[in-house]
């Protein structure tokens, strides 16, 4: 029961209430949960942050890749649109939560995924590329 509340109440907030159009603001929000992020589907980039041989071995279907220690240097180059909002993921969380400050120093809305990454996000109904 809480879990569906809680998931409501994140569908309000990023959607607003139902019938309204209004953009997508991750702005406020610190992660996001592997199942929220799924939930997020054809409204955010999914940004890749893990290795080049973890991105080989499987990655969410149409996410953009760029190593967790290249973001800083690279990301305005690889996604100029600022005003989509980005999610990022890794294995686990630690480097996708890494890259948000670079990000949102740079004027990008970027939210991090948590708690399983990859994994989590595959389980949770994201294809596999």
């Amino acid at each position: 029961m809480r879990t569906s509340v809680y998931v409501a109440t994140l569908a309000l907030f990023l959607f607003g209430p139902p019938g309204l159009a209004e953009p997508l603001d991750l702005s406020k929000l610190q992660s996001l949960s592997p199942r929220e992020a799924a939930s997020l589907q054809q409204k955010v980039i999914y940004l890749d942050v893990r290795s080049t041989l973890e991105w080989l071995t499987g990655h969410v279907k149409g996410a953009v890749h760029l190593p967790y220690d290249e973001v800083p240097e690279k990301v305005t180059a690889l996604l100029p649109d600022r005003s989509i909002p980005v999610v990022t993921y890794c294995a686990s969380g630690g480097r996708a939560r890494y890259v948000i400050n670079a990000m949102r120093n740079l004027g990008y809305t970027v939210v991090p995924v948590t708690n399983g990454g990859y994994r989590e996000l595959i389980a949770n109904g994201l294809e596999k590329d």
